[in-house]
Parts: structure tokens; sequence; C-alpha cells
């Protein structure tokens, strides 16, 4: 069996007392995307802020490469290989497109690595070269969320997590980002967690699937039976 890049062993975690995840078991191996699907509420922020180090688990783990990194500090984590988008973008808005890019490289911003991943970047968002100079506050949604995805390449992490990067988006521009998240494998050789509401968008570009309940897993595997409407409506 594959050994896992990231996985977590009965993980639980919340908000002062109260628990929003509860036991969660989750693994990724080399090279796959992962969706995590669930209404709001179902606790998926919950668990990707536990693992990047964001939320203080309660109990359970959390291991990357092999290694216990539960509650560890998430600068450490992104300086190791894991990188997390989270809801709203978190770009610069009063600094250049340039300068945001140059920072998601701090822990490597002159090196030839670094040049390397901004070219394929800019290959992949090509509008983030074309405005390279232009303040990134004042980007449409879209462009921001581009933006974001870049700067969390900008140091070539090996796990990529990205908390609903649909939200808030017009539909062609959701099929555009999912797109780009499918091209990152390919060009980055990154493992992917995708949280995610929108199924019709998401599910087509991933390996597997992991549906959350009120903080529960019910149901991991295959996305091929929710493409079923029965299952959907089973599961949600």
């Amino acid at each position: 069996m594959t050994q896992p890049i990231l996985e977590t062993r009965g993980l639980v975690a919340g908000y002062g007392k109260k628990q929003a995840i509860h036991g969660i078991d989750l693994s990724l191996t080399k090279g796959e995307t992962l969706l995590v699907l669930g209404h709001n509420g179902a606790g998926k922020t919950t668990l990707m802020r536990a693992i990047f180090g964001l939320n203080a688990p309660m109990a359970g783990t959390v291991h990357y490469a092999t290694r216990d990194i539960t509650g560890r500090n998430p600068a450490i984590n992104v300086a190791e290989g894991i990188a997390f988008v989270p809801q709203g973008h978190g770009i610069f808005p009063s600094l250049t497109v340039r300068d945001n890019l140059e920072l998601g490289a701090f822990v490597e911003p002159s090196s030839e690595r670094a040049r390397k991943h901004l070219e394929d970047v800019y290959d992949m968002f090509p509008i983030l070269k074309d405005r390279a100079g232009q303040v990134a506050g004042t980007f449409s949604g879209g462009q921001k969320q581009m933006l974001a995805i870049g700067m969390a390449l900008m140091h070539g992490p090996s796990v990529l997590i990205l908390d609903e990067p649909s939200i808030g988006l017009a539909p062609n521009l959701v099929g555009r980002v999912m797109e780009s998240i499918a091209e990152i494998k390919a060009r980055f050789d990154a493992s992917i967690v995708i949280v995610e509401q929108n199924i019709k968008y998401s599910l087509p570009i991933a390996d597997r699937v992991m549906v959350l309940k009120t903080g529960g897993v019910v149901y991991a595997g295959d996305p091929e039976p929710l493409h079923d409407h029965a299952k959907l409506i089973e599961f949600f």
C-alpha cells in the first residue's frame, strides 16, 4: 500500500470547546487530487485549518511525509511544502501582482527554482503576467483567486490545499479555475486537496472524494458513484 503524503487520524477540532469535526481520518497519496465535499457547516474549513496548523486539534494527529505535524506552526508547514489557499483569496490588495507573487516565494525568493515557478504561474494564468504591475486589489474575484493560487505555487509545494476556490465566481471563471487545478499536478507534481460545494465543476477533476456531514465522514472513495443524483441526495 502506498504511504500517504498527508494523513489525519481521528482528528477532532473546533472553536473554543465546541467540536466542528469528530474523529476524521483523511489520506492523500502523492499525485492525487482529493475532493472534500459538504454543505456549509459540515466542517470542511475546520478540517483544513486543523491540518495546516491554524486551528489546534483537540484530539487526533496530522502526518505529513510520515512525520507528525499536529498543531505545528503554519510557517514551518509552508517552508516544508504545504500550501493553503483560504476562502477570500488571501492576497495583499495594496501590492502589485508581481509583489504578491514574489512574497509567495519568500522561502526562496531569488532562487532559480522560484524564477521557474514564476514562469509556470504566468503560463497558467497569462493575465497575471500581462498585469504584473497592477495593484492586486483592483482585480476581479476570479483574477484574485488566480493570483492567490499563483502565490501558493511560488515555492513549489508538495501539497496544495484549496478552500472553496470557486466561491463567489461566475460559472465561466469556475471552469477556468478548475482547469488550472488539473494543470497544477502536471506542472508542479503537487498533491491537491480541494474543499468545495460546487459538485458540477469539481467532481470531474477528482481522483477520490470525501463527503462530510455535521462534522463526520459519510462517504470516502471513488468519485464515480456521486455522478448518480440519487447518491448525492443520500449523502447530502
